[in-house]
């Protein structure tokens, strides 16, 4: 969100004459010193990095919100995305998936007001620096920095610098290094079929096919759905999303008015609520932009969208799509509609049904924006029929093969390495499923370096999480404990999970993510750390994958001497206690992970589509 109108050069600011900067990175702050910062100014940071070393003069920008008062703002959200639809549902010729847009945009914008709560009245009056760090990011661009240029503006004596970073180098998410056997033994012959599907059928005549599915993205349920419809003669079509323009001009002074108008009353008391007064005028303006930029965003793409799915009048169509609960989604939902086309969408991963945080989080939920929903289980089918947003018919088909195929891996030998940590540390700079700070949440984890995993008697992989999107400039400095431990040994290429479970014996985790499906459906012993203040487990789900799997509390007295003692135990021995929960470990998959554990959800999925929704 970021304007960045206030960028200048360093020749024209002169940093010796600032005593409060806002900075993120290590290195842009040795080059502001190098370039007449005073060492005793006072630095304003989120980033982990920076605030490990504890200098005196480095001070945590996030440190009102503690667990209570992040709870506090993190539980209000959910009836704060009602009241806004409602709200933009009353405003005349308003329709569904615009008030969803409305909704889904007030949601977003809590990170800039998450931020904006940092603030204090000096902030806006006296003399302020903000550092802005550019460098190499992920897809959706830089996020690297708050929007301090945004919410300082109108501070007549703020400045900002933009620094680049030197030697920069930032990997995304790939496959190099995982060799094509290990690929197929993972993505399967349904993979191939539709890949090969979708490049054949660009080159045969549409008169050949009276049924058609379009598919604007994809995830492991859809390509496994996709590649039995094929077979069935459908036609399968990708339309990525990324390539609908957005050149067009669209006016939206009436719309944004009298929508900023219904919604303006709830925002208003909230950002009352949780900011001081200089921050509310700019806060408000920010959010009346965000929301316009928003809004013009999903009626460019809506009517991008009526166009691409017009149907042929010889042609039965339906949209397959993943993650639709986002204003990409909206817009494919609202052209299903006015063509009277099924938006059908499956499940991405284990989250809803295990996570309690994901409770604050409806308005993000598939079931918002899809006519059809598959799910893994049917847990989730009797979470997201009780959300507020919900507007789907569900149906419950199991795993994609992809899953399944997890169990095969423990066929491979044993490694020198026997247990793997797999982190799911992800920084947010914000808005998260979590009650901590994105600081708080690395002493967390270097924690568990330290007093768990450098104290076993095994070799252990440290496995960190493939994030494409940068969150900080500087490295995680949790790795600084891994590298220095003996007995660790740092996996950090950007390569998923999935592709290296056979090499370990024992799989360690943490956070109720999509990650854990992983593991469990693996077959090998997996032990699950599940902490009370960053994304916990629902209390069922506690009690059924305790019983199925090892979890261990972090607030529990002696939590990590627990768990270490443990992990200390023959690798055999574990194994032999992981066996003895092979009864509930079953009726666990089925409820929390797969209704059924043999496969075939494609083949189900592709069946309800043929018979209910292309004909």
């Amino acid at each position: 969100m970021s304007l960045h109108n206030k960028t200048k050069s360093v020749k024209s600011v002169d940093l010796s004459k600032y005593t409060t900067v806002f900075c993120d990175s290590l290195q842009a702050l040795e080059w502001a010193y190098k370039n007449g910062l005073s060492e005793s100014a006072i630095i304003k940071s989120s980033s982990p990095a920076m605030l490990w070393s504890k200098e005196k003069n480095i001070h945590n920008v996030e440190a009102r919100w503690n667990i209570n008062e992040l709870d506090k703002f993190q539980s209000t959200i959910q009836k704060l995305t009602k009241d806004v639809f409602n709200a933009a549902l009353s405003v005349t010729g308003v329709e569904r998936e615009l008030a969803l847009v409305i909704s889904r945009s007030t949601y977003q914008f809590q990170k800039v007001l998450y931020k904006a709560a940092c603030l204090d009245a000096d902030d806006f009056t006296k003399p302020r620096l903000f550092i802005f760090v550019d460098g190499k990011t992920g897809p959706i661009g830089n996020i690297m920095n708050s929007a301090w240029d945004q919410l300082l503006l109108n501070n007549p004596s703020f400045s900002m610098v933009s620094y680049t970073l030197k030697n920069d180098d930032w990997k995304m998410l790939t496959t190099q290094g995982v060799s094509y056997w290990q690929r197929f033994k993972v993505a399967g012959y349904e993979t191939l079929i539709y890949r090969l599907s979708t490049k054949l059928t660009k080159r045969l005549p549409n008169w050949i096919f009276n049924k058609e599915v379009i598919m604007p993205n994809e995830n492991e349920l859809n390509i496994e759905i996709a590649s039995v419809l094929a077979l069935h003669g459908v036609k399968i079509s990708e339309v990525k999303l990324d390539s609908i323009s957005n050149d067009d001009d669209i006016a939206l002074d009436n719309d944004i008015t009298e929508l900023y108008k219904a919604v303006y009353p709830i925002m208003q008391k909230r950002v009352e609520d949780w900011v001081v007064s200089s921050a509310v005028e700019i806060t408000m303006s920010l959010f009346k932009s965000h929301l316009e930029k928003q809004l013009k965003q999903f009626k460019l793409l809506s009517s991008k969208w009526v166009r691409v799915t017009k149907k042929n009048a010889n042609t039965k169509c339906a949209v397959l799509v993943n993650s639709p609960g986002n204003i990409k989604g909206y817009a494919i939902s609202y052209a299903c509609r006015k063509n009277h086309i099924p938006l059908i969408s499956s499940q991405h991963g284990v989250t809803v049904e295990i996570s309690k945080a994901h409770s604050k989080a409806h308005i993000g939920f598939d079931n918002s924006a899809a006519d059809v929903k598959f799910a893994y289980n049917s847990k989730i089918i009797d979470i997201e029929k009780n959300t507020f947003f919900n507007k789907s018919k569900h149906y419950s088909v199991g795993m994609p093969l992809r899953h399944i195929r997890m169990k095969y891996s423990k066929k491979n030998h044993k490694s020198s390495t026997p247990i793997v940590y797999i982190s799911t540390n992800l920084y947010h700079m914000g808005l998260a499923l979590s009650s901590k700070t994105d600081y708080i949440k690395a002493l967390d984890e270097q924690s568990i370096v330290l007093l768990v995993l450098s104290k076993l008697p095994h070799k252990v992989c440290y496995k960190t999480y493939p994030e494409d999107n940068r969150r900080y400039a500087d490295p995680d400095p949790v790795l600084s404990s891994v590298k220095n431990a003996d007995n660790i040994e740092l996996f950090s290429d950007k390569i998923d999970m999935r592709y290296l479970i056979s090499k370990y014996s024992v799989l360690v985790t943490t956070c109720a993510t999509s990650t854990l499906g992983w593991p469990i459906m693996s077959g090998k012993p997996v032990v699950f750390i599940n902490q009370k203040y960053n994304n916990p487990l629902t209390e069922d789900a506690h009690a059924s994958i305790s019983k199925g799997a090892f979890v261990f509390d972090d607030c529990d007295k002696n939590f990590h001497k627990k768990l270490k003692d443990f992990l200390s135990q023959p690798i055999e021995y574990i194994e032999k206690l992981w066996q003895e929960k092979e009864s509930d470990r079953k009726e666990m998959i089925v409820n929390y992970f797969s209704e059924y554990t043999d496969g075939g959800a494609g083949k189900r999925a592709a069946k309800i589509i043929l018979r209910n929704y292309l004909i």
